[in-house]
């Protein structure tokens, strides 16, 4: 695996590559072990496209959209 340890982006901390288990299935994430953040590929892709629409709204003077819970139709 290599390295098995980074540093956190959040609060500077040491960052391990750990197995979460959820339900029947189990993946991996780095994960902090001083604040808990945790990292895995669909966080950082949902960063990743977050980041692009603030600066294509900075580019067009608009205010960033944000969603919020309370706009989801409830289930």
């Amino acid at each position: 695996m290599g390295k098995e340890f980074t540093k956190c982006n959040r609060c500077g901390g040491i960052m391990i590559y750990e197995k979460i288990y959820y339900k029947t299935e189990h993946f991996w994430v780095w994960k902090c072990v001083y604040c808990g953040e945790y990292i895995d590929q669909v966080i950082l892709d949902n960063r990743q496209i977050q980041k692009s629409n603030r600066e294509k709204s900075a580019k067009n003077n608009e205010e960033p959209k944000y969603r919020s819970y309370l706009d989801t139709p409830s289930v």
